[in-house]
């Protein structure tokens, strides 16, 4: 499977950017398209920690 880098929270419709694969998500834009609190860059682990459920966007 290929590497994909734009995925969307299926609960909130945040999207999110993994640039390298492995690699930290970094948040994009919230649901509403306005910029997200924070652009630091997070693990997969914390994310799924955090109750986000990361998906390919179509």
């Amino acid at each position: 499977m290929a590497h994909v880098r734009h995925l969307i929270d299926v609960r909130t419709g945040d999207e999110f950017d993994q640039p390298v694969p492995y690699g930290l998500v970094y948040p994009v834009c919230t649901a509403d398209g306005s910029a997200p609190p924070s652009q630091r860059g997070r693990t997969w682990e914390h994310l799924v920690a955090c109750d986000r459920e990361l998906r390919p966007a179509s």
